[in-house]
């Protein structure tokens, strides 16, 4: 409680919004989609203005509870007005608006339209006039829906579906097929052991656009089959703001079952182990420990934390799922048109799932199909996604912007398997082993991005240069993974106890085995 009072009182200047409004739009031209800098915004009735930066964007503070009507204008540009402009108290009205290129016999034409229907026509008319193939995700769907992550936004999109609640198949081929970049910089995998990009690492709070292109296009990567999935997070808030969200819930599949979990370390809940399952200090090397006597490497096993089995939880308090977002932001002027924007972003999910699947091998003895195996299996898992983004802006006059963004991500698994079921290949020649197993495991995805980039116009020689510059680290950790597989003691008696089973042969991690 003290926390949240000190959170609360350290936003406080953010949380008391005054009685103005802000309007903030975004200007194109009508036939290529591009942002046009330097256009006049002005509000009609009032001796108020501004003009687009070098993105297109512009933003208005105005009184709320009023209707007005903007005015904007570009050279060689038809000029258009924009009814029903509406401010909301302490809050940001957005609307994106199309210029069309006036014929030089028409003189001066004023086009008029609502605000609604501008902001709706821009997203088609963008659609209409890409090179390409492709599907827009405004940041305006993207705040009507109650989406918390890009994921979710994402499978909301024709054509496309998330698969595991993060991986996303665009036209039914598969994640691998697919490419994804953050701010116009390509994104590496986020999952060391396949080529996909986890999407539900980034809050829908933090996206300003989603372009999903469907054909190829010249001056972007061409590594795929699928879809290149564009994602382009905010950079300049409108304004101050501040936002706490809290939920909970449940999945069917695992609330009222019985859940197992086995002993960890005690930040497990924030996805990383503290150096519970570390390896003993002075551990061996294998020649080194080849070479010890058997009591040798007897007191060497005993020093391996004996953790084999795992526990029913009783009290179900754990089966329910939780998730924290805090993000904040604030804007703050720099002499004539220049600011200095930030957006803070930090996430904490946790979802615990019962996930119930088979193993089932068939093999063919002179052409004739025999069954090998055939398990049972309970996976009882408890996903844990944490992590932290930060994007800071600096817009100097309107025609340059330097922005820096990080994103930190922890993506843990922390599961226990329990498998039942009948092994025809057995010990023993022609008879059937009944089996019992257990796997203890603990997985992390450790991801980290940070780019830094620049746009500037030089306005003298009608030239934009953009440079960016990228780095990334992905790292999967797991510690201590322990298989054990039990069989009955004699497989021909109905009652016969279970036994372990540790085979000869070190070469597989199926029985009897510690991965680092």
């Amino acid at each position: 409680m003290k926390f949240l009072s000190f959170i609360f009182l350290l936003f406080s200047p953010l949380i008391l919004l005054s009685q103005s409004g802000r309007v903030e739009g975004k200007v194109t031209d009508a036939a290529t989609g591009k942002p046009l800098p330097g256009a006049s915004v002005l509000v009609f009735g009032e001796k108020k203005g501004t003009s687009t930066n070098m993105d297109g964007i512009f933003t208005l503070s105005l009184e709320s509870s009023k209707s007005y009507t903007l005015q904007i204008s570009s050279v060689n540009y038809k000029k258009k007005e924009i009814t029903d402009v509406t401010v909301t108290p302490g809050a940001v009205s957005y609307i994106n608006i199309t210029l069309e290129v006036a014929a030089k016999s028409e003189g001066e034409v004023v086009v008029k339209s609502s605000s609604r229907k501008e902001s709706v026509n821009a997203m088609i008319n963008y659609q209409r006039t890409a090179p390409v193939v492709a599907q827009v995700v405004s940041a305006e769907a993207i705040r009507r829906s109650p989406d918390k992550n890009t994921g979710e936004v994402l499978k909301r999109v024709p054509g496309a579906s998330i698969q595991e609640g993060k991986f996303l198949v665009v036209r039914g081929l598969a994640d691998r097929y697919n490419q994804s970049m953050l701010n116009g910089i390509l994104l590496s995998s986020t999952e060391p052991d396949r080529k996909t990009f986890s999407f539900d690492i980034l809050p829908s709070s933090m996206i300003d656009n989603i372009i999903i292109n469907k054909a190829f296009i010249p001056e972007l990567p061409g590594e795929w089959a699928g879809g290149l999935i564009q994602v382009n997070t905010k950079d300049v808030p409108a304004k101050d703001f501040f936002s706490l969200q809290l939920g909970t819930g449940f999945n069917t599949q695992t609330i009222g079952h019985e859940f197992y979990s086995y002993q960890g370390s005690k930040t497990d809940f924030l996805g990383f182990d503290n150096g519970f399952r570390a390896l003993p200090d002075g551990l061996p090397t294998k020649s080194v420990f080849e070479s010890l006597s058997a009591g040798e490497k007897a007191a060497w096993g005993q020093k391996f934390k004996n953790i084999w089995t795992a526990d029913e939880d009783i009290t179900g308090a754990s089966l329910l799922s939780q998730t924290i977002q805090l993000s904040g932001g604030f804007t703050r002027n720099l002499g004539e048109r220049s600011k200095l924007g930030a957006i803070l972003s930090a996430y904490y999910n946790r979802s615990p799932r019962r996930i119930e699947f088979h193993n089932r091998i068939l093999r063919f003895q002179n052409n004739v199909p025999d069954l090998y195996f055939d398990y049972n299996n309970t996976k009882y898992n408890t996903e844990i996604l944490a992590g932290a983004l930060a994007n800071l802006t600096l817009q100097i006059r309107n025609y340059s912007k330097i922005s820096w963004k990080t994103i930190l991500n922890v993506n843990t698994s922390d599961y226990s398997t329990l498998r039942n079921g009948l092994d025809y290949e057995g010990r023993i020649a022609g008879v059937t082993d009944e089996i019992s197993a257990t796997e203890l495991a603990f997985k992390e995805n450790a991801f980290f991005n940070t780019q830094l980039t620049g746009e500037h116009q030089i306005k003298k020689y009608g030239l934009k240069v953009n440079w960016y510059g990228s780095f990334n680290i992905l790292d999967q950790y797991i510690p201590d993974q322990r298989r054990v597989q039990y069989v009955k003691e004699d497989p021909t008696v109905q009652n016969s106890p279970f036994v372990i089973f540790i085979p000869v042969s070190n070469a597989s991690q199926k029985n009897g085995s510690r991965y680092y």
